[in-house]
């Protein structure tokens, strides 16, 4: 199962402080001229690797032409030794604090794109398991049902691929990425000596603080072979993400809709969990256990649900 999880528009605030480790705080342009920047027919892409191996990993993907985008009609391959001194993105900080034995240790760096998510899905076969695609600004991403997203200077945007043996769990994908920002956030908040962030997760896809949207997280994927490489679990972090999600007893209306008629029976449901495919595990007042599905884009926690009992 090949997935391009992609995390979009975590916004800058004053309250976020981490953002400033990866990004020169200047005022400084780019060196490239504002035509190209702004020029939706072309794109600048920097190739960086962690270790000898995927440094040379990187010399061959610029000899090779690669990674492509069809979409853009002048596509420049850069090295990250070749690039000037004042991108915004800091690439030697990001590298120093790597740690990872598998992701982002390959980089793609991109001062401005349509989307990361199309970087990486439309060269997936070419780049090793673990590549991230970071943007400053980037002018096309997706959204949930084709909605797209717009995001400038201040976010921060990235997609990555993984591979996994069960294609039952994919849709759990979603969460350990939301887990895993939330995390991240507290650690750069403990490590820094600067107040606690309270990021909450808000399901599926959404992260929140203060009640407002913050960031989310979008997963697709291909199915292409019967053979995977990565095997991947949830369970060992459920008691984690209830501690951060904002659900746990919430009561939700939920309406059944009837194929005869424009609207359903409404029914009300105390939230529980999740179930072990990824949705909502609610229970009625009738004590009937439910799986909860979101209706297309009209999906919130007042509207858009679908019940389905559980036996």
């Amino acid at each position: 199962m090949r997935i391009s999880p992609r995390f979009f528009s975590l916004k800058s605030s004053p309250h976020f402080l981490s953002l400033p480790l990866l990004y020169h705080n200047t005022t400084k342009p780019f060196s490239l001229s504002s035509s190209a920047m702004e020029s939706e027919s072309t794109c600048i892409l920097v190739l960086a690797g962690k270790s000898a191996a995927d440094k040379e990993l990187a010399n061959y993907m610029k000899a090779s032409n690669i990674p492509k985008l069809p979409d853009i009609r002048d596509v420049s391959l850069l090295l990250h030794e070749e690039s000037l001194n004042e991108e915004s993105f800091r690439i030697n900080s990001y590298m120093n604090s790597l740690s990872t034995t598998c992701f982002g240790r390959f980089l793609i760096w991109s001062p401005r794109l349509p989307s990361t998510h199309d970087v990486v899905s439309k060269n997936f076969e070419e780049l090793p398991v673990g590549s991230v695609c970071v943007a400053d600004v980037q002018y096309k991403g997706r959204g949930r049902s084709m909605n797209v997203w717009e995001s400038p200077k201040g976010c921060l945007m990235f997609s990555f691929t993984i591979q996994m043996e069960d294609g039952r769990i994919v849709p759990l994908v979603q969460y350990v990425v939301s887990l895993a920002m939330t995390e991240a956030i507290n650690d750069v908040c403990t490590k820094d000596g600067v107040p606690y962030l309270d990021v909450r997760i808000k399901w599926p896809n959404d992260l929140y603080l203060d009640g407002l949207k913050v960031g989310g997280i979008l997963c697709t994927s291909t199915y292409r072979s019967k053979k995977f490489n990565v095997s991947a679990g949830f369970k060992p972090l459920e008691e984690l993400y209830y501690k951060t999600w904002l659900h746990s007893g919430q009561r939700v209306i939920v309406e059944e809709k009837n194929d005869d008629k424009d609207h359903g029976r409404q029914s009300m449901v105390t939230i529980q969990g999740l179930t072990s495919s990824g949705y909502l595990l609610a229970i009625g007042d009738d004590n009937q256990m439910c799986e909860l599905h979101p209706d297309g884009n009209s999906f919130d926690f007042f509207k858009g649900l679908i019940r389905r009992k559980l036996a």
